[in-house]
């Protein structure tokens, strides 16, 4: 067994716990490993199975930036316990000054205000690294470190945007790239829906397996009917899915009768994508043929068992549809839910797997949705939401995003109710401003990236059923929320 010593704050070590419990270590394969976490007397012992070298990652307040997750550099095991909050300033630290020698050797231009800034955080990291002895001083200088080295990423990865944008707008005009949202319900039935198509080029057609079957045997099209004859009077591209769903929600009542069945519930999955797929051949080209496999025990399938299912949907989709796009989606995509699963394949190395079986996966489909309980991600700052994506495009395959936040703390009657916002993560209480000013930011980052092919905000509306409490585009009486217009602008600014 490895065992990694931490020495915590004094100052609110109590109050920090909760987010301390949330802790994992991610080693080479960036994948974290299972891990526990003991608190106590002022020291946190991290147990895991192995004793490799690694990065501790751990939700940490920084000012200004709310309490996101910040890594430390990598570490080896020793007696004598590391000061945390100097080993996350030195791994922030390495971790800006590495994306900033990789990009300006690529052609970035830095700016002054950008290396003023890592000029600080470096030299309040030096000053912590000497008072190591001394916790009060140590951890002051290191939090002065984080902050500074957090808002060098958000400048560096600033400029990378400013600049990678202006290269492809110059060189091939207005952008390809698909911007739009996720459908819920009928459009025609939801107020303000006239509005959407001003904010966007395309459309994901999304009716669940609960809607399509709601009776073993028995298929209803016309929810998806009605979805794709209004992206064709608007004339969006449209993709469609995803077909299977690992969430409770999603689910038919009756599938729940083969619960521990996989064959059944294979039969049953496959025969729904290949009716799926067969009936709108030649109308429909993309699919998302399958969403959040192998993320958790759901119907009593464990990990191989829902890889499995997986893959023959996929195939089965092929067989129907030679020429049809597919798409597996995961969320949750930075895994640090794998610290405490008995899965052990993570949904980078599961993407990597499925496209190396070569059962006809096309692209992938990421759902990031930060500052919410389980689906939900825990917090990151931009800089680490780019290095995110850089590293799902070593699959070399498209990617295509969908991303979701708060405009509200406030009860959400139609959201699913075990999902919560979880404000403790955000630099404020979220409201609409914020997450109009995170769209904007986060949005335009992903439709710089080349390999990024579509941006779908994931939900409409919060009048319809959904997952994600507070995060529509459109309020529960159907007026538009500020971050429509944010969209709307990107839209018109850069997109064809």
């Amino acid at each position: 067994m490895g065992v990694l010593k931490f020495r915590l704050p004094s100052n609110d070590s109590d109050r920090r716990s909760a987010g301390f419990r949330k802790a994992y270590i991610a080693g080479l394969d960036r994948t974290p490993g299972r891990l526990g976490v003991d608190i106590r007397n002022g020291l946190m012992t991290c147990s895991r199975d192995n004793s490799e070298s690694g990065r501790l990652f751990v939700p940490w307040p920084i000012a200004g930036y709310g309490t996101p997750v910040v890594g430390t550099a990598t570490l080896s095991e020793r007696p004598s316990p590391y000061v945390l909050s100097l080993e996350l300033a030195r791994g922030k630290l390495n971790d800006v000054r590495n994306q900033m020698a990789d990009w300006t050797q690529m052609g970035l231009r830095t700016t002054s205000e950008l290396v003023d800034v890592l000029a600080v955080a470096r030299r309040a990291f030096v000053r912590a690294a000497m008072h190591g002895d001394e916790p009060e001083v140590c951890f002051e200088a290191s939090q002065a470190s984080l902050e500074a080295s957090s808002k060098a990423g958000d400048l560096l990865t600033e400029s990378y945007l400013g600049q990678v944008l202006q290269n492809r707008l110059s060189s091939a005009g207005k952008l390809t790239t698909q911007l739009g949202c996720v459908l819920g319900g009928d459009p025609e039935k939801i107020a303000g829906s006239a509005q959407w198509p001003s904010a966007m080029n395309a459309a994901q057609v999304s009716v669940s397996w609960r809607d399509l079957a709601p009776t073993e045997g028995k298929f209803r099209w016309d929810l998806i009917d009605a979805q794709l004859a209004w992206c064709r009077r608007h004339r969006l591209s449209v993709e469609v899915g995803p077909l299977i769903e690992f969430r409770n929600g999603a689910l038919p009542d009756w599938i729940w009768l083969w619960d521990g069945d996989p064959d059944a519930i294979s039969g049953f999955a496959t025969d729904l994508v290949r009716q799926a797929v067969t009936r709108y051949k030649g109308k429909v080209s993309f699919w998302q043929v399958v969403h959040r496999p192998a993320g958790h025990e759901i119907l009593g399938l464990g990990e191989e068992d829902q890889i499995r299912i997986a893959a023959r949907a996929i195939q089965v989709a092929r067989q129907a549809d030679s020429s049809a796009q597919l798409c597996l989606g995961v969320d949750r995509p930075w895994a640090e839910w794998m610290s405490g699963s008995r899965f052990q394949l993570g949904p980078l190395h599961l993407c990597d797997y499925l496209i190396r079986s070569d059962v006809g996966v096309s692209c992938i489909a990421l759902e990031i949705a930060p500052g919410y309980s389980d689906p939900g991600s825990q917090m990151r700052d931009l800089f680490e939401f780019s290095r995110l994506l850089d590293l799902y495009a070593l699959l070399n395959v498209p990617l295509h995003l969908q991303l979701v936040a708060p405009s509200s703390v406030e009860s959400d009657p139609a959201a699913d109710p075990n999902v919560q916002v979880e404000p403790w993560q955000w630099p404020q209480p979220p409201s609409e401003a914020l997450q109009a000013d995170w769209a904007a930011r986060w949005v335009s980052l992903a439709i710089a990236k080349p390999f990024v092919r579509s941006v779908k905000w994931l939900q409409a509306s919060d009048a319809s059923p959904h997952v994600y409490p507070n995060g529509g585009l459109h309020r529960g009486d159907s007026t538009a929320k500020p971050v429509f217009s944010r969209l709307q602008s990107l839209r018109k600014e850069w997109i064809a």
